[in-house]
């Protein structure tokens, strides 16, 4: 009988554990973007995009970089909050969508996000980049 109640409340505990939190990458940028969360490097090709699951709840730290879309850039750029920052996920079933875009004008690549959250805390908390 003991074993069946512990097997019954290991298992009720597992169950309250889960959630459905995940991030939406969306690429529309004319290079690769790599997304780095939680120790790992999710690569999400021009055109593509790619969603990552299964995030306890609690706040991570991510940083992006990108691929040159060609060899004619002389300079890049990370317009506003495309670089770095934190993504909390206070609630269960937390959507988080990224979408990158990007401008290439004489020479000059700039990546732009736009973040959004279903988290209604104000959960998306992203830093700007330079």
């Amino acid at each position: 009988m003991q074993k069946v109640l512990v097997m019954a409340a290991v298992l009720f505990s597992l169950i309250g554990c889960s959630n459905n939190n995940k991030i939406t990458i969306v690429n529309d940028a004319q290079a690769p973007i790599y997304f780095n969360f939680r120790a790992n490097e999710t690569t999400v090709a021009s055109g593509a995009s790619m969603t990552i699951k299964n995030i306890p709840n609690g706040t991570y730290s991510y940083n992006t970089s990108f691929e040159l879309p060609d060899n004619q850039v002389t300079s890049t750029t990370i317009s506003g909050n495309a670089g770095a920052g934190s993504l909390r996920f206070s609630q269960e079933n937390t959507n988080q969508l990224l979408i990158f875009s990007s401008t290439y004008l004489t020479g000059v690549y700039t990546v732009y996000l736009n973040a959004t959250s279903t988290d209604s805390s104000g959960a998306t908390s992203i830093l700007l980049g330079p």
